[in-house]
This record gives structure tokens, sequence and C-alpha cells, in this order.
């Protein structure tokens, strides 16, 4: 029998722990508020931060990201991860190679079992000085992490930074289509403008996605919870 689990994707846009600032003390505790509200099975979040606690999910991390921007509060506790992984299911975390950029998990549902994989395709790193790698250098890091999951019933989900129709990164939204037809796989999001969040997964899984934009900042007022939309994936094992 088919069963349907609830996804959630977002990049929270680091929120930060932080006692002397009104402000982000409280986007902090309305991003949590926001997330405990939510009635999902499983969170992928990206630009994240292990400060974050939301009751009844266990909590998975990537390594912890060096690609800090120096004007955010960095004080204990916050600590910044590049991706987190939060689940009411089972869960086990695995080993790989990029590990700052990516998190992937086996997880079990329904007597069910597939890979989730969390990324960013990162611009970030102008912010670790010593960093020689460019936008072109993560996502090519990132399509052979994509490739080390096909053969497995899979979800990936992520914060590509691209989208169609942006003619700076129409080569590399080229690349990830040609991957996808190559291999035969599922891009729901790929016609979506309006996001450069995206969900991949093998052909077994099926997936509905629903795109929640209140919760973005509407420039220049910048008074929402992040720079991004949040994303639901209803997804049928």
């Amino acid at each position: 029998m088919t069963q349907t689990i609830k996804i959630g994707l977002w990049n929270v846009d680091h929120p930060q722990f932080n006692q002397r600032s009104e402000k982000k003390r409280t986007r902090f505790s309305h991003v949590v508020k926001y997330l405990d509200s939510q009635d999902f099975d499983l969170l992928v979040l990206t630009e994240s931060n292990s400060a974050l606690a939301l009751p009844g999910y266990d909590a998975r991390f990537s390594d912890e990201s060096p690609y800090i921007n120096k004007t955010r509060c960095n004080d204990s506790p916050n600590q910044y991860h590049q991706v987190s992984i939060f689940s009411k299911l089972s869960s086990h975390q695995i080993k790989i190679v990029e590990s700052i950029n990516g998190l992937l998990c086996k997880i079990k549902a329904h007597g069910h079992s597939f890979l989730l994989y969390g990324n960013v395709i990162t611009i970030k790193d102008r912010w670790k000085k010593d960093s020689d790698k460019k936008y072109k250098d993560r996502l090519n890091e990132q399509l052979q992490q994509f490739k080390a999951l096909l053969g497995n019933k899979f979800i990936i989900a992520g914060d590509f930074n691209l989208k169609k129709g942006w003619t700076q990164k129409k080569r590399a939204y080229n690349d990830v289509e040609s991957f996808v037809s190559k291999n035969h796989l599922s891009w729901p999001t790929a016609d979506v403008t309006s996001t450069v969040q995206h969900v991949i997964h093998s052909n077994e899984i099926k997936t509905t996605i629903d795109i929640d934009d209140s919760v973005q900042h509407d420039q220049p007022g910048r008074d929402m919870l992040s720079d991004h939309p949040f994303l639901t994936i209803k997804a049928a094992l």
C-alpha cells in the first residue's frame, strides 16, 4: 500500500540566538515557532544552526560550516551548518565525502526505506578566504554526490542557488537538467521560478510540492523570517 510522508524544505538563512539584539532574538524565536507549528515527518533545513531545538525531532547536521559571515552573531550556542535534517522517523546518518555542503540519511517509514540527501550548492566560499572553489566546482561536487545515489530510492532536497530563467546560472541549470534527463529522474521544481530551492528524486517516488512565500522577505523590508520561501514536499513511497 502506498504511504505518504511530509517533508519540509527551507533555507532558514542562519537564524541567530543572540541575547544582545531584540530583532535577532525575535526572528530566531519566530523561526522555531513556525517550524514547531508544522506537522512534518522530516525537515531539511539549509543555512541552519544547531542552536535550533525542535521538540519531537531527532536532529542530524552536516559538518560545521567554515563559510561564516562575520557580521552575524557567532557566540555559543550558535554553530552554523549548511544542512540539517530533523526527523520524527527512524533515521541513520550515512558518511559522505562532501560532508560540509551535504547530509545523507537513510530513512525508514511505514515499512519503506529511502535515502534523503540535503544539500547546498554553495556560493559562500567568499567567506572562507583560503578557498579557491567557485560555484561551478561546488556544482560538480554535488552532481557527483547525486550520481552516487543512483540505484537507490532517494530524495534530494536543497538550496541549489539556481533556477530556470537565470541567465547567470543558465549553464548550471542545463547541467542539472542534463543529469536528471540522462538518469530518468524526477525534478518537480524544474520550472519553479519563485525559489532556488529544489527537489529531485528517483522515479519510484511520486511527489507534490507546495510553496509558502508568506515567510519570505519582501525586499527592501526584510521583515519576514528568511530570504527563501518554505516548500512542502508530499512524497508517496
